[in-house]
């Protein structure tokens, strides 16, 4: 029995060459590509059913980089906080320094009294109004331009600036210690929101922010943890160090004629700006210590990241020797492809028939 074979023609055998030069040519775009970027090219159909942990570590990542963004900002305004709390300490102490020797009597230096404390409640409204990134830092969720109502300046909401306020309080001067413990008795009420007199509250004429109760600024820094981090401008230190300041900047010491009016009204206003003072350390120092906590937060994630960061790379890495040694292997059958396809080209036409 003849058995007849039948062999491909030289063309067709070309036309094979060049489907398996063009298949070589991609395998090996893939593996320079994979050798120069470090991973896989099609990464799912790689890795299969362990997508799914490579997809949930990269969602992991993506939460924990936002927030460690978000700390960051953060801090920067905190940190910002703590630079305007310790540079109003610092004005108040300059004013506590003049006026502590003189609290009870009038010495050499009560003349500089009224001047420094004027400095020193300008220097203190003017670091509560400070902004970080455009937002006030003493405002609370409220967007004031200005926290404290700058001293000379109408507040639009009552028609009254604070040194109105002041003014009207201290329009019969004070001649005797009566008049000292009554007005005494009015500023209490204005800074304790107690006053019965429209505009004679601090929340009305003097802070522009949030009122007393209002949600303080929060922030949740990771891991299920929050932290509550406002300082507002209507907090107890901040009015105390007000009432202290104004008090000695809206009527001069040097001018009251009477020893028991002068220390009542000097006394009360040195002990305000005392504890206001150390209000304003406390509230610094729980900042900072705030500020600590989230930076040992933003740690822990940065250490946490560079974990799934390289769990990521062994599930999607490519073996930087295997793709060389790959792109090689290809290379060789490359060229050897070539070689055979160059042969065939140089054959009759007879012979592709």
């Amino acid at each position: 029995m003849i058995a007849l074979l039948r062999n491909y023609s030289t063309l067709y055998s070309a036309y094979l060459r060049r489907q398996l030069s063009a298949d070589i040519n991609n395998q090996l775009a893939v593996a320079q590509q994979e050798l120069s970027t470090g991973y896989k090219s099609d990464v799912f159909k790689d890795l299969g059913v362990r997508s799914a942990e490579s997809l949930s570590l990269r969602a992991t990542i993506d939460r924990d980089e936002a927030q460690v963004t978000a700390n960051e900002l953060v801090m920067g305004r905190m940190e910002t906080m703590t630079d305007a709390l310790s540079a109003m300490r610092d004005a108040v102490q300059e004013a506590l320094e003049l006026a502590i020797p003189n609290k009870e009597a009038a010495l050499g230096t009560v003349d500089g009294i009224q001047q420094a404390a004027k400095a020193a409640l300008d220097a203190v409204i003017a670091q509560a109004n400070t902004t970080h990134a455009g937002v006030p830092l003493f405002s609370g969720v409220e967007l004031a331009t200005d926290s404290l109502q700058p001293w000379s300046e109408t507040n639009a909401a009552t028609g009254l600036s604070p040194s109105d306020v002041f003014a009207s309080i201290l329009a019969g001067g004070l001649p005797d210690d009566t008049a000292a413990t009554t007005a005494i008795a009015e500023i209490e009420a204005l800074f304790s929101d107690s006053s019965g007199t429209a505009g004679f509250n601090f929340e009305d004429t003097f802070f522009n922010g949030a009122a007393t109760g209002a949600p303080r600024q929060s922030l949740a820094i990771g891991d299920g943890i929050s932290v509550e981090y406002g300082v507002q401008a209507n907090d107890t230190a901040f009015r105390q160090v007000i009432k202290g300041l104004a008090m000695l900047a809206s009527f001069d010491p040097a001018q009251i004629t009477d020893p028991d009016a002068y220390a009542t009204w000097v006394g009360t206003a040195v002990d305000a700006l005392s504890a206001g003072s150390a209000g304003l350390l406390n509230i610094e120092t729980r900042v900072g210590a705030q500020a600590a906590q989230i930076e040992d937060a933003n740690t822990r994630m940065t250490d946490r990241l560079d974990i799934y960061k390289n769990r990521i790379l062994d599930l999607e890495g490519v073996d930087s020797y295997e793709a060389a040694t790959r792109i090689s292997l290809l290379e060789s059958q490359l060229d050897a492809s070539y070689a055979v396809t160059a042969r065939l080209t140089q054959l009759s036409f007879l012979e592709y028939m």
